[in-house]
């Protein structure tokens, strides 16, 4: 199905998400939050207890796809009090931490924390530089980051012939946080279509 909207052309895809054709661009819009099932369909709000059993939360294009994933948005929402070695509120950081991964059946292409896990709030500043909290007078705090993955070289890329995947994993038990979301943006070619 394609509905033109000025300026740009929406199209919904096979993969059941929105994607947006920017007129004379070539290229897809990929905007859509990590979840449990890779495909847009699963769990996008990753505040449970993964003590037990590792959860991965992941994207992957269809196999007659490529993303190009240019970042990463993290938000982190919890009560407030956050400090550089807590995560969100959890004091003390985590034991295990967040891995970021490009994995395809193969294995793991590559390891976007060098296997330096992020166990803290200013763990996500070392990976990515911009992280930003954001505190008012009263209520919930944010944490947010943006992880630029073009900006350290190129976007990433990932082929969905070869099952290539953007995985965030997590073995900690997060179930005090708030809200706990991985944005994604890119583009996905359109050279397939």
């Amino acid at each position: 199905m394609v509905r033109t909207v000025d300026p740009i052309t929406e199209r919904l895809l096979d993969d059941g998400a929105a994607h947006v054709l920017l007129k004379g661009g070539g290229n897809l819009i990929v905007n859509r939050f990590l979840d449990a099932n890779g495909d847009g369909t699963g769990n996008k709000n990753f505040n449970g207890d993964y003590s037990g059993a590792q959860e991965i939360a992941y994207i992957q294009p269809p196999t007659n796809r490529i993303y190009n994933i240019a970042r990463m948005l993290v938000s982190i929402v919890d009560t407030s009090g956050f400090s550089a070695v807590d995560y969100g509120n959890i004091a003390g950081g985590l034991t295990n931490g967040i891995q970021v991964r490009v994995q395809d059946d193969s294995g793991t292409i590559v390891d976007l924390v060098d296997s330096e896990p992020i166990v803290s709030n200013a763990g996500w500043g070392a990976f990515c530089y911009d992280a930003d909290l954001k505190t008012w007078s009263t209520g919930n705090e944010f944490l947010l980051v943006r992880w630029t993955f073009s900006k350290s070289g190129v976007p990433i890329k990932l082929d969905g012939s070869k099952n290539a995947r953007l995985e965030v994993l997590m073995d900690d038990d997060l179930r005090s946080l708030i809200d706990h979301k991985f944005l994604i943006q890119g583009s996905s070619s359109d050279e397939y279509f």
